[in-house]
């Protein structure tokens, strides 16, 4: 008979008892049992095929029974907890004159869009506002419970112009005397020789307006850190939505706004430059021609969203959305920065339909988003969304009506030469021209009758896909480019510069000293130059000048694009 614990009759020196239980007078357990949490592994064993000392702990939990006398235990008995110095030691201490100061230079630096702040987490940027209380109405103040409710109740009894019927009859007799046909603003009235254009409010005119679409919209805005909002060129400030801004502005300040006027190659070059001048005064503005092959502003573009990749260190990487009204080409903008189609892309509005992810850099994210319409009344003129390209022309019951209003903003002789029609033809509205077209292109009905509407969907067709000239000037006076001049910045450049946080002396903890170095401004800049930029689209030679203004550079030559590198002013 074989003793346990021995082999062969030998008694194994080896063997260590189960028990995982600590040895009397020792700190730790010498035992390799695997419910010891401080077990030593063999040398030729890797420590990652054994249980970690955390797993064995919570394996040993599991095996024990919880204490039900503490569980039981009144939480509300005072308890004392020790002071201790190092609570203290990661703190610094400021006065108030150096929070208001502090206050004032990083508000400056927060709201200029042209700012970046640096290393934001390590900052109290919680101080740089007030706290602001909930503004509730107290009622009280105004009416006593005592006074409103009970037996000592004083309640105003309510204003009753007529106590009887009489007295109404009389009252409405009396405002039958006095009303004038002629000063009553709601009354419908035809204006026009053919009478009031009634404007039937379509469903297809609700589009980018859904819930869907705007909880896609931010979604791109709550994920990215740089926004860049694309406007069409033709029309810039009718394609800004200017309440999205306002929004991003108050409630998500850390975000940054970038302005990137697509399809420049509809209009001329200097105009171009002129509204890249313009919005520049609010936000950091640069021109665009999407194209695989023949792109204009992809490496201004690319350049400065490594500007903003290299100020913002302290995030691994940096995620740029893509947003604006529909049909302004926010695919295309990704495709030409990836050159090659990535996103799907269609000359009609609404081909986006979801958000979508783009890797451009290892730190750089693009990210699409759908065309949305903002609620702005402004925005919600029917004529204009068909113009902006919101709506497809082929979902429009009743096209004709809103050829009016392009009949207003183009030049006459940039539609008789688009369409082949005499120079000196003459139409009073909208409805002949349709006519004198529909029978040009052979769109009858019935009977030889010209069909207008879809002459009027055909020239909606044109006009989003940029075959009719047309463009909305720059809003300056003549002579007043020399006198407009951007702090910081040169003709077609858009610059962004971080604000650096002033590092504190002191390692581990104390109180700062009175004379820390001030904010270390880091200046980059892009700049933008509109020499190769061409207009695709035939102006006449008065569009292609800039009237007035001396000294304007027609042709477009202005700075070669490059990038300087960081500047570090003392």
């Amino acid at each position: 008979m074989v003793k346990k614990g021995t082999k062969n009759g030998k008694v194994n020196k080896n063997r260590v008892a189960k028990s995982s239980a600590a040895q009397k007078g020792k700190a730790f357990s010498s035992s390799n049992a695997s419910t010891n949490p401080d077990r030593a592994l063999p040398d030729s064993k890797k420590a990652g095929f054994y249980r970690s000392k955390a797993t064995i702990n919570r394996l040993n939990m599991y095996r024990g029974k919880p204490d039900e006398a503490a569980r039981h235990k009144d939480p509300n008995t005072v308890v004392r907890i020790q002071p201790d110095r190092r609570w203290f030691g990661n703190t610094r201490v400021a006065s108030q004159g150096k929070l208001a100061t502090f206050r004032e230079e990083m508000s400056k630096a927060a709201n200029d869009p042209y700012s970046v702040i640096l290393k934001r987490s390590k900052l109290p940027m919680a101080l740089l506002t007030e706290p602001s209380k909930p503004a509730a109405m107290n009622l009280l103040s105004v009416e006593s419970f005592e006074e409103t409710f009970g037996k000592k109740a004083q309640r105003k009894r309510p204003k009753i112009e007529s106590s009887d019927l009489e007295a109404l009859v009389e009252k409405a007799d009396e405002s039958g005397e006095k009303y004038s046909e002629e000063k009553d603003s709601n009354l419908v009235r035809d204006t026009g020789e053919y009478g009031e254009k009634s404007y039937v409010n379509e469903r297809v005119f609700d589009a980018g307006t859904s819930r869907r679409i705007w909880a896609e919209l931010y979604k791109v805005v709550d994920s990215s850190d740089v926004i860049v909002m694309v406007i069409d060129a033709r029309d810039p400030m009718g394609t800004r939505c200017q309440f999205l801004e306002r929004s991003i502005r108050k409630d998500r300040p850390h975000k940054h706004i970038v302005l990137l006027m697509n399809k420049v190659d509809l209009i001329p070059t200097w105009a171009t430059r002129r509204w890249v001048k313009v919005l520049s005064r609010e936000f950091p503005t640069l021109a665009f021609h999407s194209s695989l092959t023949n792109a204009f502003g992809k490496q201004a573009l690319i350049n400065l969203l490594r500007q903003y990749a290299q100020l913002m260190k302290d995030r691994k990487h940096v995620s740029v959305g893509f947003i604006g009204f529909p049909n302004v080409g926010k695919s295309s903008v990704i495709n030409t920065l990836k050159k090659k189609k990535v996103c799907k892309v269609a000359p009609i509005p609404g081909e986006t339909k979801v958000w979508q992810y783009v890797t451009l850099t290892n730190k750089i994210y693009l990210i699409d988003c759908p065309g949305v319409v903002p609620s702005d009344p402004a925005c919600q003129d029917n004529a204009m969304k068909v113009l902006r390209g919101v709506v497809r022309a082929e979902k429009v019951e009743m096209p004709a009506d809103y050829i009016d209003t392009m009949l207003e903003k183009v030049k006459k002789e940039y539609l008789l030469k688009r369409y082949g029609l005499p120079a000196d033809l003459e139409y009073a509205n909208a409805e002949e021209f349709l006519e004198v077209l529909a029978r040009k292109m052979g769109k009858l009905l019935k009977g030889g009758e010209p069909d207008i509407q879809i002459a009027a969907r055909i020239m909606i067709y044109d006009w989003q896909r940029g075959r009719i000239p047309y463009f909305e000037p720059p809003p300056l006076p003549a002579g007043a480019v020399e006198a407009m001049e951007v702090e910081g910045e040169g003709e077609g450049e858009a610059a962004v510069s971080g604000m650096m946080p002033a590092e504190s002396g002191a390692e581990g903890g104390g109180a700062s000293s009175s004379s820390a170095p001030p904010p270390v401004p880091v200046v980059v800049k892009v700049k933008q130059s509109f020499k190769e930029l061409s207009c695709a689209v035939e102006y006449s030679e008065k569009d292609k000048t800039v009237e007035g203004a001396e000294g304007e550079d027609v042709e477009g030559e202005g700075e070669e694009e490059e990038v300087e590198g960081e500047e570090v002013e003392e």
